[in-house]
């Protein structure tokens, strides 16, 4: 047996390190194991590692822990109701029922004879009695209840433990599951208030008063952030939680407070952040989350009515619980207790199931009639049935219970809801004229999942004559006279007797004595108030199979009201009396049931159906046929002959589940159905690849396209490509063969029904570059332009409409099949190169690179004979040095005073030369001209003045 020592509240700031660090190890240590999961698919992992877990410590040590094994019970029986496999095959060989089974049957086996339990028979009396009771609790609300007495006894002990001021006292004072006051309070109520169901109107009332005080202690403490293990705070993120838990148990209050005190800690919950924004809930304001303190606050927010669809926080800190999951469903590997976060996560994060319905009555679950009055009475109490599941879910509707001679009816035998969806019943109760006084009649409305077996929800109302039972006078004692072997059976009758005496030797005689109330399971089956007179208070149950899963080990209870009489101290007070039953299945086979063929699909909007509904119990009879559409019953009646059954039934476009459902007079019932799709609108066909108008180079595409639709759809492309879809939809490939130019693909979808719907595809395929020309030469000299601009012309041959872009950054546009473009060119002198840039739709390219040589400045001369302003006489040579920086000098000519022109020859030496007689020229000044021009065409004449002196 380990130790009991657990870790001692450490100082704040040392608690924050340690979490800080705790979860950052288990972070890294988890981040490449965890795998995305669904919350269902998270949760039975959870729940699958969490019974083994719990069953092993067991077994290895030979006791029950505290937290380990209570709360791990609450959250597993709890999970049971949110559609989750408890006989799912866990890690140690065994079930989680099998498992749930070892682990309460060690923890019945070690209460005390008071009704507590002790730690290793010494130790924390307060803590691990709420741990037990709590798991307890939860057995019998959700499981089965053969351990009520235990339970009972429970909260009998924890009531002499309560303090006055409401709460229980911590006395395992250790950091986090038993830190505080609050928690261990919030467990003994949820034993207390489960408890209050199995017993007598007096002690229940006593249970109840025990609740208020405990509950105006949470209330009064909301907003204490008091600090330490044995204080009342409601500082920690899990004790708030806690609070929340208790009120749920408590009820709403006699004025509605504690529905909204827990209303007003779901806020404060939810506005409580992780530090950094963190998804999930760390142990304050501003922590690292962990996994308990996140655990803890989902499950409380849940019974808040709280839901992650709501609240994006919600879904966050799933979605963080879920990553952090080890792959064998645990959390916490690297700590050093990790039963804690595992046990508070599995608890939070299973209350969010696929399936899970509530049933509640609003104004009230009690409701007087009159004794003595001369007529049939009625009343009705409003009752919401409510799909807390994931998933869309059918219910069956039931009431079980009541009076014999009264009658319990609902306006609905048959729901069908989406999730989060709600509706509305009436359920009415009425009685014969002539009531006694002091008549008790419970009836519960039960829904249970058509789609996942054991999940139902149920309330319970009470309608009675005054006076109401006493809580004041003399005991009494309830002894169950029947059924002496302890077996029950569906289908049969079963009588349930009961008698009523005190210590006095008082006997209780009917009819105004008192009514003995009888329930299996913890669902009430009946009630007598012993019209007869004969001192036995008995029923003939008769269950049906249709209505009635409890099956196996029970619970069978009689619970006596108790009757005001005159004087007051002759009052007789209930009392309770429990006996182990075993309730076995119908020994009758089910009806048969067959629903003739129907369609897959449709375009209609109405439907004929039919079958044939026949029982096959001896001595049976067809007690109800109903077709079941969209949750609602449209009752037949068969052909006694052969059982034949028909109607016609609406349809709503998309999925239409008919069930046919036969109940024979036995109560056995079974059905058969089957999907018909309405399917009233084509085919939607949306195109990932090409787009319309789409070019491409290629001789061949792949057309990629989703298509959607209610019934299967054959896709077929250019005729000659064809795919099957299924129903709803899918993603469909075809390639199709191209040639150049425009392509038109058709896509033609046709669904089931016969719709159609067609797509005309345009694409366009060009694998060929443009051809491009201009009428500039590469390297073309060119002369002076105006405005140093040059036009020229570019010419383009293409298929596809092309786009000419020039280095100067303009773009020209030019339509399929080319053309012609004008540009200009900016010329400065010296070398001018550019590129054309022709691209075509299809992405095809053509490149020009142009050069342009400009050449705007003429020639110039240096004349070296006669050297100006010099003077001359006879022949003589004249000579210029000419030069062009761009071109190169093409001609060089002289002519004196204007005139007598004379072409100049090239000299090897790079000049121009040419002779002149100055005997022609009378003595004086003259000028020589130098005419010059260049290869760009540029030309110039520059005078030169000299002088002559040819006489003597």
């Amino acid at each position: 047996m380990p130790s009991h020592v657990a870790f001692l509240h450490p100082p704040r700031s040392t608690l924050a390190l340690s979490t800080f660090v705790l979860v950052s190890l288990t972070g890294l240590l988890l981040s490449n194991t965890a795998r995305a999961a669904t919350n269902a698919e998270s949760a039975q992992r959870a729940i699958n590692f969490l019974s083994a877990d719990a069953e092993n410590w067991s077994a290895r040590f030979g006791c029950t822990s505290c937290h380990r094994h209570g709360a791990a019970m609450f959250g597993l029986t709890n999970a049971r109701t949110k559609g989750y496999d408890l006989d799912a095959l866990t890690y140690n060989g065994r079930t989680n029922r099998q498992n749930l089974d070892a682990i309460m049957a060690r923890v019945v086996s070690e209460q005390r004879a008071d009704g507590s339990w002790y730690h290793e028979d010494i130790h924390y009396p307060n803590a691990k009695s709420s741990y037990s009771a709590f798991g307890l609790a939860g057995y019998d609300a959700h499981l089965g209840t053969r351990y009520s007495d235990v339970l009972v006894l429970a909260a009998d002990w924890s009531l002499t433990r309560q303090d006055a001021n409401g709460r229980w006292r911590e006395d395992f004072p250790f950091y986090p599951v038993g830190y505080g006051n609050v928690g261990i309070t919030a467990r003994m109520m949820t034993a207390v208030a489960q408890a209050q169901q199995r017993v007598d109107p007096a002690k229940a009332a006593r249970y109840q008063a025990a609740l208020d005080r405990a509950a105006t202690y949470v209330r009064a403490h909301m907003n204490d952030l008091t600090d330490g293990p044995d204080e009342d705070g409601q500082r920690y993120t899990h004790q708030v939680a806690w609070a929340m838990v208790g009120l749920k148990a408590a009820g709403p209050g006699a004025g509605g407070e504690n529905t909204q005190a827990l209303a007003s800690l779901a806020t404060r919950l939810l506005s409580t952040r992780a530090g950094g924004g963190a998804p999930g809930w760390g142990s304050l304001e501003g922590d690292a989350p962990d996994e308990f303190a996140t655990g803890i606050s989902l499950y409380a927010l849940c019974l808040a009515g709280e839901t992650p669809g709501e609240h994006a926080r919600m879904a966050d800190a799933l979605e963080w619980l879920k990553a952090r999951q080890a792959p064998d469903g645990s959390w916490g590997a690297s700590t050093r207790y990790p039963d804690i976060p595992t046990t508070f996560a599995s608890l939070g994060l299973a209350c969010f199931g696929d399936y899970s319905v509530g049933v509640t009555v609003s104004g009230g679950t009690r409701q007087p009639f009159e004794h003595d009055l001369p007529r049939v009475q009625s009343v009705t109490y409003p009752v919401t049935v409510r799909n807390h599941g994931y998933r869309t879910d059918s219910y069956r509707l039931s009431t079980q219970g009541g009076l014999t001679g009264w009658t319990a009816t609902l306006n609905r035998t048959t729901l069908e809801l989406g999730p989060g969806a709600e509706a509305n019943l009436l359920l009415t109760i009425t009685a014969p004229e002539g009531l006694e006084p002091s008549l008790t009649s419970d009836v519960m409305v039960v829904a249970a999942s058509v789609e996942a077996a054991g999940v139902r929800g149920s309330v319970r109302v009470t309608t009675y004559t005054n006076p109401p039972p006493p809580t004041e006078g003399v005991p009494t004692t309830t002894t169950i006279l029947s059924p002496a072997n302890g077996e029950l059976t569906v289908a049969l009758s079963n009588t349930l007797s009961a008698r009523v005496e005190d210590a006095r030797g008082w006997e209780a005689r009917g009819p105004g004595m008192g009514v003995v109330t009888f329930s299996v399971a913890g669902v009430t089956v009946g009630a007598d108030n012993d019209a007869d007179g004969d001192g036995v208070y008995s029923i003939v149950w008769r269950p049906r199979a249709s209505t009635w899963s409890e099956l196996g080990a029970q619970d069978l209870r009689a619970v006596y009201s108790g009757v005001t009489l005159a004087p007051a101290r002759e009052n007789r007070l209930g009392s309770t009396a429990s006996f182990a039953v075993t309730v076995h299945p119908s020994p009758f086979p089910a009806p048969s049931v067959t629903l003739c063929g129907l369609p897959d699909f449709t375009d209609a909007l109405t439907l004929e159906v039919c079958g044939f509904v026949t029982p096959l119990a001896p001595g049976a009879e067809i007690d109800s046929a109903t077709f079941v559409i969209q949750g609602v019953s449209h009752p037949v009646a068969p052909d006694p002959s052969g059982g034949f059954v028909d109607t016609v039934l609406p349809l709503v476009d998309g999925p239409n589940v008919i069930r046919l459902v036969a109940t024979d007079s036995f109560g056995g019932i079974a059905s058969e159905e089957a999907t018909v799709m309405v399917d009233n609108t084509a085919p939607s066909v949306t195109f990932l690849s090409p787009t319309n108008g789409q070019a491409m180079t290629t001789y061949s595409v792949d057309v990629r396209m989703v298509v959607r639709d209610w019934s299967p759809v054959r896709v077929e492309t250019n005729w000659v490509q064809v795919t099957d879809v299924p129903a709803g939809g899918g993603d469909v490939t075809h390639r199709v063969d191209l040639w150049p130019g425009e392509n038109l693909i058709l896509v033609r979808a046709t669904d089931s029904v016969g719709h159609v719907t067609e797509h005309m595809l345009m694409v366009w395929v060009d694998a060929e570059t443009p051809w491009v020309s201009t009428g500039l030469p590469d390297g073309w000299l060119v002369g002076p332009q105006p405005g140093d601009t040059l036009p020229y012309d570019i010419g383009v041959y293409s298929a596809s409409s092309t786009t000419v872009t020039l280095s100067t950054g303009r773009t020209y546009a030019l339509p399929r099949g080319g053309g012609g473009v004008q540009a200009t060119l900016d010329l400065v002198p010296g070398d001018n190169t550019f590129t054309i840039d022709v691209t075509s739709e299809t992405g095809m390219r053509t490149t020009l690179s142009r050069t342009v040589r400009y050449d705007n400045s003429a020639p110039e001369a240096e004349l070296l004979l006669p050297v100006p302003g010099q003077t001359y006489s006879g022949v003589i040579q004249l000579t210029a040095r000419v030069t062009d920086t761009l071109s190169g000098v093409r001609g060089v000519a002289f002519t004196r005073d204007g005139s007598g022109i004379r072409a100049a020859a090239l000299q090897p030496d790079g000049t121009w030369t040419a002779e002149l007689d100055t005997r022609e020229l009378v003595d004086g000044e003259h000028t020589v001209e130098v005419w010059m021009d260049d290869h760009a065409g540029n030309f110039v004449i520059q005078t030169f003045p000299f002088f002559t002196r040819n006489t003597p």
